[in-house]
């Protein structure tokens, strides 16, 4: 059985005073941590060409504008 740590421990116990939401979102974080620290991900050929695509347009300096960014934000709300 792996130790636990007493910071880690300390943290899940007072976890069990919280709200059942507040607890499933703990949960749906820790889980997603398990995954990501269990399976590597790999990059489908789009992927990969569209992170290649973006690495070439920031070393060319070709970033988008404040008043774009300032647009998406409230496109979206935000």
């Amino acid at each position: 059985m792996n130790r636990i740590s007493k910071r880690f421990e300390n943290a899940v116990q007072a976890a069990k005073d919280w709200s059942l939401d507040r607890q499933e979102a703990a949960a749906e974080v820790l889980e997603q941590m398990n995954r990501l620290a269990a399976t590597p991900h790999t990059l489908t050929d789009e992927e990969r060409a569209d992170l290649e695509a973006a690495l070439a347009e920031a070393r060319r300096g070709e970033f988008a504008s404040d008043a774009e960014v300032a647009a998406m934000f409230a496109r979206h709300g935000l």
